[in-house]
């Protein structure tokens, strides 16, 4: 059963993914000597359509006012609105060298002594800024490797996330990527006993709950396939696979695999959840077959 609390977790996890990508991006394009303004706003800004500005506010959502929150998740919430200042000061650098330093470069000599004053001081200020970009990027990027090392931890602290599965799953390459296929095969063994096996079970069942019955169907295929003693799994793979095949129209298909399954004995959670849905698809195709039958 999908909680709230279970999807706005995971939205987190997936938000702090794309501050982390972005910090480093940032940090190519000024070695680069390509960051822009317009480049750093996707990252962060004040308005509410960056991502460091979508995490910030997601942690105070789930953590600042939370008598439930972890030291961790507390810790957290911390690193990121620490991370935000120092990225906003960062943004802040970056505006006045694309907007003031070109307005710097006017001629002099049609100013008065006052107003040539006034531009000298703000040409400074901008030398200054430049300066500060490169020690206030390194602070931000340090900040971004250290919010990706304690997503580590919220990972495991919500192993029991119903949707935690399915985006390890789906985000795989990405998390290998960035922790490293050691790194990730190690979340793996902390947040599941059985592993990779383990987290494709639940993935497939995760996905099976909300009906996508063909990417179900396929999941639980691996798993027979490296496991053939796996009743369960093969129960499931042939329910998922008849519901797949009713919504195609390809009745007497399923009908085939839905009796399949109904002579199975899988475990008794699963023949108890599963048994009542199944004899009920298996009268309605029994039903959408006759009315097939009775139009020929």
């Amino acid at each position: 059963m999908v909680t709230n609390l279970d999807k706005k977790q995971i939205d987190l996890i997936k938000e702090s993914l794309c501050v982390y990508e972005k910090a480093r991006e940032c940090k190519y394009l000024l070695r680069q000597q390509r960051l822009v303004f317009a480049t750093i706003e996707d990252f962060v800004d004040d308005r509410g359509k960056s991502c460091l500005f979508r995490l910030k506010e997601m942690c105070h959502d789930l953590f600042r006012n939370s008598v439930d929150a972890s030291y961790k998740e507390k810790l957290y919430d911390m690193t990121v609105g620490y991370t935000f200042h120092g990225a906003m000061k960062l943004r802040e650098n970056l505006y006045l060298l694309e907007y003031y330093q070109p307005q710097c470069e006017i001629a002099l000599q049609d100013l008065t002594e006052q107003e040539r004053k006034i531009v000298n001081e703000i040409s400074m200020l901008v030398r200054k800024a430049r300066a500060r970009l490169k020690e206030e990027l390194k602070e931000v990027t340090i900040l971004a490797d250290e919010l990706i090392t304690q997503l580590r931890d919220l990972i495991l602290l919500y192993k029991k996330n119903y949707l935690l599965p399915r985006f390890l799953y789906e985000y795989e390459k990405t998390l290998i990527k960035i922790y490293g296929r050691k790194g990730f095969e190690e979340i793996l063994a902390s947040a599941y006993a059985d592993g990779k096996m383990l987290l494709l079970f639940k993935t497939a069942n995760s996905y099976l709950e909300s009906e996508y019955f063909d990417t179900a169907r396929k999941l639980f295929k691996r798993i027979t396939r490296s496991d053939g003693s796996n009743t369960t799994a093969l129960f499931l793979y042939l329910f998922a696979s008849a519901n797949h095949f009713y919504f195609k129209n390809m009745f007497t298909r399923a009908l085939g695999l839905a009796k399949k399954a109904e002579s199975m004995n899988p475990d008794a959670g699963i023949r108890e959840k599963y048994r009542p849905l199944l004899t009920r698809l298996i009268a309605d195709l029994s039903k959408e077959i006759k009315k097939k039958d009775e139009r020929r």
